[in-house]
């Protein structure tokens, strides 16, 4: 065999993978077209008791510790734990210092 027909044949060859990756089962029945505001998928199915039960368990669990009662929130306290400068004036002053410095402008 002669080196063209090598090419020719590691030509086919690729061009056939190529061909056929695009043949993957999650590639089909996906939708091609798509329109503004128009959901085209699958419809959702309704979740049963059980699973309703269960979402709600798991939301109760995920909402101990803190005391907002839901998933996700912040821990709420009586007592500030943010002081505010004694001087705003000196803490404005080191904002701008600070700002200076990380602009790239250290002068």
């Amino acid at each position: 065999m002669n080196i063209k027909k090598y090419f020719k044949v590691f030509g086919i060859l690729t061009l056939s993978v190529f061909a056929l990756a695009g043949c993957r089962d999650e590639e089909q029945g996906r939708v091609l077209q798509y329109d503004p505001g128009v959901y085209k998928g699958k419809t959702d199915t309704n979740l049963t008791e059980e699973q309703r039960r269960t979402l709600r368990q798991r939301s109760l669990y995920q909402g101990k510790g803190n005391e907002t009662g839901g998933a996700g929130g912040t821990r709420v306290s009586k007592q500030r734990d943010v002081r505010k400068p004694q001087d705003d004036r000196a803490a404005r002053a080191a904002l701008k210092a600070r700002t200076k410095l990380q602009s790239g402008s250290g002068n």
